[in-house]
């Protein structure tokens, strides 16, 4: 029913009241966790080579960052803890549990220079998203409209700086996005794999952290499609330079027959995770074909 016609309508809010209302809400947390990834992350990355010291403390804000953030969107998709094994199954089958778990582990042991580059990458698509679509309407109304009816339009079409800046956010999203993704999933199977292999080896790291991370990539494996195909673009690379007949002459034989042996066991080991049935009944390896 309308209101009476001697009743006056509420003012429309101010910017700061209608930024103080989505401050309370547990999204905006999420977008400050990697807000902080992110200016943590770069940060790192900027003074890193200047020494440990100077970087260390913006590599575990990062993580700490990461870790509100992947808390607040797993307890707003399943609430509290239940105690039940489809509850548990749930949790170990969402990536953003595999994500949280893994940054728990980088925050517990001793900081390696490239396993912040995923968390980074994911949290920049994420604050930019979050910018577009919440925070700027929230100080610029009618910014998503506006926008809206300029693509509508066609061609150049005047828009105001909070236009300018929402659509810009919006295309250079929707272009690099995928690619980021792909290149994401190959650094945490080549670089950070090989590099937490190397650590062990060489004592810079603990010994649980291969096994838990390959542990993670296991899961990735079995659920993620980009990763099951960055495992395929890595592999397609190490044959052409390790194995004959494109092979470089001066990479040694006992290598190429220790990549051959590890490459058919790690081929092994995805037909499991992908089809058992599959792999017990001595199907061809996947991604021979």
């Amino acid at each position: 029913m309308a209101p009476p016609t001697s009743q006056r309508a509420a003012p429309a809010a101010t910017a700061s009241e209608r930024f103080v209302a989505l401050a309370k809400t547990a999204q905006f947390y999420w977008w400050v966790g990697h807000l902080v990834v992110l200016v943590s992350g770069t940060l790192y990355y900027m003074k890193r080579p200047f020494g440990w010291d100077a970087a260390n403390g913006h590599y575990r804000r990062a993580y700490l960052g990461a870790l509100v953030s992947y808390a607040i969107v797993i307890y707003k998709t399943y609430g509290p803890p239940q105690a039940n094994l489809a509850f548990l199954y749930r949790l170990i089958v969402d990536e953003n549990v595999e994500y949280l778990l893994l940054a728990l582990m980088w925050l517990w042991v001793k900081p390696m220079v490239v396993t912040l580059v995923p968390f980074v990458v994911f949290s920049l698509f994420h604050v930019i998203s979050y910018t577009r679509s919440s925070l700027i309407p929230v100080l610029a109304p009618g910014v998503t409209e506006e926008v809206q009816r300029a693509r509508r339009a066609g061609g150049d079409v005047a828009l105001s700086l909070a236009g300018r800046v929402s659509r810009f956010m919006g295309e250079w999203s929707s272009r690099y996005y995928l690619p980021a993704l792909r290149e994401v999933g190959v650094w945490e199977v080549a670089v950070i794999g090989g590099w937490t292999v190397l650590g062990a080896l060489s004592l810079q790291t603990s010994l649980l952290v291969p096994p838990l991370y390959f542990q993670f990539l296991r899961l990735r494996y079995a659920f993620s499609t980009p990763t099951r195909v960055a495992f395929r673009r890595v592999r397609t690379f190490l044959d052409k330079h390790l194995t004959p007949p494109t092979a470089n002459p001066n990479v040694p034989g006992v290598v190429t027959d220790a990549y051959i042996r590890a490459r058919d066991f790690l081929v092994g080991v995805g037909n499991a995770i992908v089809d058992p049935a599959a792999a017990a009944g001595g199907q061809p390896p996947l991604g021979r074909g």
